[in-house]
């Protein structure tokens, strides 16, 4: 049952994600049939699937919504925007929400919270109107004629009695197999079924041409249980059924009549006599092998469950199928038929803890570290013969577990779309709260990025399109005004780029103003005047991403505090990653992440300062170089270099870690270009080493609250270095 539950924990959120997608198409499009047809799909999976466990809540709620969309499915009538409207498309994104919730709730604590019910029939009371209307058109013509009632034959009279009946006409939808119908399975929920008919609702095609995704048959039945106990079963389909009362007079049949399973004694004869139809050995092949599988079905249906050899044996002819009948068929379960061995094997998913999958990525981390001792063992060994093979050796390890680390990478890769698919809902809510028109653009949500990038991405990412559609894209009319489109567009793309992933989130609105940018440091004392005044616009601009910096005018539930876009940064480089910025007045604006593919596996430069090693992430570094001392420029204790044709302030190591000085006489300085998110900085060190692959372990203990370094790593020639956050430092 555990099993069960956390298997419906996991595909509930599947559907209610599912959903909320096919419902924002709707919204776009009422006239959307493939998006009414997912819609509904996702509630009547979900309905039949909670109805396993005691939450009468969670599925009457479904339900609920399920007889609602009843309606939008009704083909009887043309899908218009008024069927749509935006009140209906918010009682079911209120409806969705809450079964998110409920099952965020399921999964924490098993149970759904003790006031489900009361919410459930709040939701249920504004979902009504949908359902009174989808049961007028389920009882609509439900007490006509049915004409092939009168026309039944003697055999299936004597078959299912006389008195009062409920009929049943049945013509799914010839897509009901894509809305996840199962015609069968609605009669199996019939109670009393005393006929079933399966007939062609239109001519069938040749078989070559024969769509086997199509339905095109009609359901005809008799039932012995009155209309009010035979009309839910079909609460899913009110618009392909047609249900009513009839009464059936006692069949004039004589006391040598046959008894009451004739029926399936003219089903059989009527297969022994296709044996005997005349054709070429291909078509008796073929009819002998349909004849043994109907006959088994019919057999089975009468208590009499037989071998499928033996059926098959007996089914040559007409003549050795009745003997075969007349003898009795063996009373033994069928035995399944082995596989054959050229059939395909169906491919199945594996479902893996997190928690394991972060247990092989430490181990192969620690394989990495370990392997990389080999390189110092190999140089010790100098040139002989043992040497030769240690370097073959070393070769064929690293390969290996360079296969291994990828190989174990792409098990913890997920698509984007992970973090990409709650923006639309978001776009849409925010949107009609600020009453803006915004186009979203989704772009590259196929992209792969390791499950703990996706943690990291998702925060920042609803900051950015927050801030966009409340300070970027502008009102209606101001667009109008501009020349521009009333509705604006916002767009999100992903792509992988030098082993790693990119995130762009752009808008075409108002863009950043770099003299209000200024103007606001000023007023907040965030800078002086003269500082602020010396700023370049692309610095300026960067100002946006200042811890408590804000343009708004006030302060909303979407902005005005000046946490959103230091917090973006903030988080985006403790996870290796930068943060670009670009904005045109009156255009719009682009802010690009950049991160690591993964963070189990850290590659950084290994720099050393006062006899110590440290690290330094390779995503934050734009380059080492060596500068002549006469080219530092100082003023007072502040230093200068002018590098890449910029002037960029040159800090120390060792001052920053409390350090002294170096005191040795230098002709010029080691610098390591570090490009953070205010702009590039020199960081002067005693010396730079090789670049390695690391295992990044976090500070724990008394260590935990140390500021300016992000964790410990171990070299591969059993070294401790101190990786640096160059962020918290500076």
């Amino acid at each position: 049952m555990n099993d069960l539950f956390d298997q419906f924990v996991v595909e509930a959120q599947e559907l209610l994600e599912t959903a909320g997608a096919a419902l924002l198409a709707l919204e776009r499009d009422p006239a959307d049939r493939a998006s009414v047809d997912e819609l509904f799909r996702a509630f009547h999976t979900l309905k039949g699937s909670s109805a396993l466990f005691d939450m009468a809540p969670f599925t009457r709620l479904v339900h609920a919504g399920e007889d609602t969309l009843s309606l939008l499915r009704d083909g009887h009538r043309a899908m218009t925007p008024a069927l749509m409207t935006p009140d209906l498309a918010d009682l079911l994104f209120r409806a969705l929400d809450q079964c998110a919730r409920w099952v965020a709730a399921l999964e924490e604590a098993g149970a759904l919270p003790a006031d489900a019910a009361a919410a459930a029939e709040g939701l249920v009371r504004g979902l009504a109107g949908g359902e009174a209307a989808a049961g007028a058109a389920a009882s609509g013509g439900a007490v006509e004629a049915f004409p092939w009632v009168a026309a039944l034959t003697d055999a299936e009279r004597a078959a299912v009695g006389d008195g009062a009946l409920t009929a049943i006409d049945y013509t799914p939808d010839p897509e009901c197999f894509f809305t996840g119908d199962d015609p069968l399975a609605l009669f199996r929920r019939v109670p009393d079924l005393r006929l079933l008919r399966i007939e062609p609702s239109e001519p069938l095609p040749p078989l070559a041409q024969m769509d086997p995704y199509r339905c095109i048959l009609r359901f005809r039945a008799l039932s012995g249980a009155g209309m009010e106990a035979v009309t839910p079963a079909f609460r899913s389909v009110p618009d392909q059924v047609r249900i009513g009362s009839v009464t059936l007079a006692p069949a004039a049949v004589s006391p040598a009549a046959a008894p009451p399973d004739s029926l399936a004694a003219a089903m059989l004869e009527e297969q022994a006599r296709i044996l005997d139809l005349p054709g070429n050995a291909a078509e008796r092949d073929s009819r002998r092998a349909a004849v043994a599988r109907a006959v088994a079905a019919i057999l089975t249906a009468l208590g009499q469950p037989t071998e499928r050899t033996a059926v098959e044996a007996a089914c040559v002819d007409a003549g050795a199928m009745r003997r075969f009948l007349a003898d009795g068929p063996a009373e033994k379960p069928a035995t399944a038929e082995p596989r054959s061995a050229s059939a395909p094997v169906p491919r199945r998913a594996l479902r893996v803890e997190p928690e394991r999958m972060d247990a092989l990525m430490a181990l192969v981390g620690e394989l990495s570290v370990v392997k990389g001792q080999l390189g110092p063992l190999v140089r010790r060994a100098g040139n002989g013969e043992m040497a030769r093979d240690l370097k073959n050796f070393e070769a064929r390890l690293d390969s290996l577990v360079g296969d291994l680390r990828h190989a174990a990478l792409r098990l913890r890769l997920l698509p984007l779309a992970r973090v990409f698919d709650p923006l639309p809902r978001l776009v849409r809510d925010t949107a009609r709260r600020l009453d803006k028109n915004v186009e979203l653009v989704l772009e590259g949500a196929e992209t792969e990025a390791d499950k703990d990038i996706l943690d990291v991405l998702g925060e920042p990412l609803l900051h950015l399109v927050r801030n966009a559609l409340d300070h970027g894209i502008e009102m209606p009319e101001r667009r109008t005004a501009a020349g521009k489109p009333p509705a604006g567009t916002l767009r999100v793309r992903a792509f992988q780029d030098k082993g790693g992933v990119v995130v762009e989130v752009s808008d075409d609105g108002a863009g950043i103003d770099p003299a209000a940018m200024r103007r606001a440091a000023v007023a907040k004392g965030l800078l002086e005047p003269d500082a602020a005044a010396a700023l370049s616009d692309t610095d300026a601009v960067r100002l946006v991403f200042s811890p408590g910096f804000s343009t708004a005018g006030r302060v909303s539930d979407l902005s005005g505090r000046g946490v959103g876009m230091d917090a973006v940064r903030a988080a985006v480089e403790r996870a290796g990653g930068r943060v670009e910025v670009v904005s045109t007045p009156g255009s719009g604006t682009r802010v690009r992440l950049s991160l690591p593919l993964t963070l189990s596996i850290t590659r950084v430069v290994v720099v050393e300062a006062a006899g110590s090693l440290y690290g330094i992430p390779v995503a934050l570094v734009g380059g080492v170089q060596r500068v002549p001392r006469a080219e530092i420029r100082s003023v007072k204790r502040a230093e200068s270099v002018v590098l890449r044709d910029r002037v960029v302030p040159l800090v120390r190591l060792r001052r920053l870690l409390a350090q002294s000085d170096d005191e040795r006489v230098r002709e010029a300085d080691c610098v390591v270009l570090a490009e953070l998110g205010d702009g590039p900085v020199a960081v002067a060190v005693d010396d730079v080493g090789e670049r390695a692959d690391v295992v990044l372990r976090p500070m724990t203990g008394v260590l935990r609250g140390l500021r300016g370094y992000a964790g410990t790593a171990v070299l591969g020639d059993g070294r401790l270095i101190l990786v640096l956050d160059l962020r918290e430092l500076l």
